[in-house]
């Protein structure tokens, strides 16, 4: 590493399928995980892992009658997350690099509270020579682990963000059903188009799938970040994408002059888009068919139903809209008190307000005229 000169963070995101075969590590692609590790910094950058596998390791080792329904994956989080870390951290040690195991929440980094203080712990493992091993605190809350790396990404200014998952590419259909689904090699900036093409993907072992990664793709790119999906058994997939190879689909960061906020990032894209539609059978069947739903949108021929008449209320008006107590000579808010007293000593104090009349000059009789 050339001296006075910032090395480049990178930030990889493993998929569970990446790491986790027949409910255990697998021994083979983590050899390939740490070899890319080692190859990166010797060029010159400092990868930050985000490792998912803690809930498929856990869930293997949970007793079947220990299993609640609202907990079960908190409690396999809890169970695997030492044994995924123990596995990421003998591979690299016998590379000789020493890993620092970082649990961390979108919360931490995007939260007034601890986003400094994060920000600082991860600089300082990759200053010291560490290699930062970053999972989600599922035991806390299980969200996924892809948006936490765009965060991470987004936080540390990286170089680029490169998701590895078990589909080789984002393709215009499913390369599991379809042999002649075409891969996307570069998306230029995210649109709800693309979003569109998450379903092309089938869910795995782990908690997120393409929709989770198009969402970090959302955040990471708004924020600066270039990423790349892809697929985590290609062979040499880290640094041929870090290095700019043509492999897996790469999204281009949208160039903004004032980029928002992390907070405000992660509050609108830390899941993929969702809403109820109420219709009747006009809007099921235009559903069924595929078309387009528009405001007041009718199969063609049908006659639009008519809503009643809403009727007007009458409005009854009490000729004295004064309190029932203050009618019965009470005070409305302060119990029995009788309203004349309390005019009486309103009228006090208004006669007290008043400026006292000057007196009175006396009249004198006028004066006698009498004769000489």
């Amino acid at each position: 590493m050339h001296s006075g000169v910032r090395p480049e963070r990178v930030v990889i995101k493993v998929g569970t399928t990446s790491l986790i075969s027949a409910g255990a590590p697998d021994s083979a692609k983590l050899s390939a995980l740490t070899d890319a590790v080692v190859q990166l910094r010797d060029d010159g950058r400092l990868p930050v892992l985000v490792a998912s596998g803690a809930i498929a390791l856990g869930t293997e080792l949970l007793p079947p009658g220990g299993r609640p329904g609202g907990t079960a994956r908190q409690l396999a989080a809890a169970v695997g997350q030492g044994m995924l870390f123990e596995a990421v951290r003998h591979s690299l040690e016998e590379r000789g690099l020493t890993a620092a195991q970082i649990l961390l929440t979108p919360v931490d980094i995007t939260g007034p509270e601890h986003r400094d203080s994060a920000r600082a712990v991860l600089e300082s493992c990759l200053e010291s020579g560490l290699v930062p091993v970053v999972n989600e605190n599922d035991t806390v809350m299980v969200r996924n682990n892809d948006v936490l790396a765009a965060l991470l990404a987004a936080a540390l200014g990286a170089e680029r963000l490169l998701l590895l998952t078990d589909v080789p590419a984002l393709y215009e259909g499913d390369p599991r059903r379809d042999a002649r689904a075409r891969r996307i090699p570069e998306v230029a900036a995210m649109t709800p188009e693309v979003e569109r093409l998450a379903g092309a993907a089938a869910r795995g072992l782990g908690t997120g799938g393409m929709p989770a990664k198009l969402c970090a793709a959302w955040i990471a790119t708004l924020a600066g970040v270039p990423t790349v999906i892809a697929g985590g058994d290609t062979e040499n997939a880290v640094v041929r994408a870090v290095r700019g190879d043509d492999i897996g689909t790469l999204v281009h960061a949208r160039v903004r002059e004032k980029r928002p906020g992390l907070r405000r990032l992660w509050r609108a894209l830390s899941a993929p888009p969702a809403a109820r539609l109420r219709g009747g059978p006009d809007i099921r069947r235009l559903v069924a068919d595929g078309a387009p739903l528009t405001a007041g949108a009718r199969l063609p021929g049908a006659v639009p139903r008519r809503r009643p008449a809403r009727r007007r209320r009458r409005t009854l008006r009490r000729p004295d809209r004064r309190p029932l107590a203050a009618r019965h000579g009470q005070h409305p808010r302060r119990g029995t008190r009788p309203l004349r007293s309390r005019r009486r000593r309103h009228a006090r104090r208004h006669a007290l307000r008043q400026p006292h009349p000057a007196p009175a000059r006396p009249r004198l009789p006028p004066p006698s005229v009498t004769g000489p």
